[in-house]
């Protein structure tokens, strides 16, 4: 078996050396020649089981996976019968999934078969989205700085918001489908119930408030009204009530990546990245796409609830509930809107380096 130490640069520089091989294909196109694409989903899913079936056989225990040992010993529990699943759960969808599975299978094979979910809903919304060009889509996917995280750490987390971006599809696409994008959050609620926050943005964008430059001014707000009463309102949503585990924006200091409380300036540079682009594309240029506009505004409504909870220790686990949509709405103007011309494959390039560049510096610089 590979050491656990190893998982993170195997993923990583993986990741890097695709992402250099298609940035370098994509470089000389221009905007027409990328709209028409080629049909590479069969690499994109030969590429998607080989990290599920990687990522879900690490060794568990090993001390470089975070909350995996949290949830082995409740799955365990479940198996030898200490947990009875009742049905009451607040998210019965993931209880009554591990309670089912302990009985049958190995918790190293539920892991596996949650990362092959979580990488097939991935896949199945870069499909959806962005058909002509599934690899590059699914490269800024995989490249995102937590995608590996929620692939190993925050399991049930990461398979839940991948079930919300397929909803996401489900509502920026021609032929929407609202039915079927509400059975999607239901399930993605009912394995993690703080997908509700990405889930209500969704609606916001597409129902209510549909202009990017009110989402936008409200993500600057609340740069303000964490500054002016950041404490209040992180207390506010840790007793918010729709989830307990929220109570960790209070808690104390602890080891890890995260754990660092105080204004996270890296963090907040690093959000607002698709929303300068964003601006860049809908006020500067003009170039108005209703579909863009709701992810975007998805996006930017679920980062400014973050951002006003910037100071609290552990607050990356709310800025995954925006996180999770960053490289869809980073990539979606790339490779469908004409925002270059002649040039969208050298900055489409440029972006795909940039993007990857930063999760390489966060993950094998900045946190060693």
């Amino acid at each position: 078996m590979i050491p656990g130490r190893f998982y993170l640069p195997i993923f990583i520089y993986s990741i890097l050396i695709l992402t250099f091989i298609y940035a370098t294909k994509i470089s000389s196109q221009n905007y027409n020649r990328i709209k028409s694409g080629e049909n590479n989903f069969a690499i994109a899913f030969i590429i998607c089981i080989a990290f599920a079936l990687f990522l879900g056989g690490r060794p568990i225990y090993s001390g470089y996976f975070g909350d995996s040992n949290n949830y082995a010993l409740t799955y365990y529990r479940y198996g030898i019968g200490l947990n009875v699943y009742t049905g009451d759960e607040g998210e019965w969808l993931w209880a009554k999934m591990m309670s089912t599975a302990a009985q049958y299978l190995e918790v190293s094979t539920y892991f596996t078969i949650v990362d092959i979910l979580y990488f097939g809903f991935t896949l199945w919304t870069c499909k959806r989205i962005c058909p002509n060009n599934i690899m590059v889509a699914l490269l800024f996917m995989l490249g995102a700085f937590s995608f590996y995280t929620y692939g190993t750490n925050g399991i049930r987390n990461g398979l839940a918001c991948s079930i919300v971006l397929l909803a996401i599809s489900y509502m920026i696409g021609v032929n929407r489908n609202l039915i079927l994008a509400l059975v999607l959050s239901a399930c993605a609620f009912a394995i993690h119930k703080t997908t509700i926050l990405p889930t209500i943005s969704l609606f916001v964008s597409v129902y209510m408030i549909k202009q990017f430059k009110w989402i936008a001014t409200f993500w600057i707000l609340s740069i303000i009204i964490s500054f002016a009463a950041g404490g209040a309102i992180t207390s506010f949503f840790a007793s918010f009530g729709f989830d307990d585990r929220v109570s960790y924006l209070t808690a104390s200091n602890t080891v890890g990546k995260f754990n660092r409380a105080g204004f996270r300036w890296d963090f907040l540079i690093y959000s607002m990245m698709p929303i300068l682009l964003g601006y860049y594309v809908v006020i500067k240029r003009g170039i108005r796409n209703k579909y863009y506009e709701i992810l975007l505004n998805t996006y930017t409504l679920s980062n400014a609830f973050w951002v006003m909870v910037i100071r609290a220790n552990y607050s990356n686990r709310f800025a995954y509930l925006s996180w999770f949509m960053y490289p869809l709405v980073l990539v979606y103007p790339l490779l469908k809107l004409n925002v270059w011309g002649e040039q969208q494959g050298k900055r489409t390039s440029q972006i795909m380096i940039a993007h990857i560049g930063f999760t390489w510096f966060m993950e094998m610089i900045y946190y060693t």
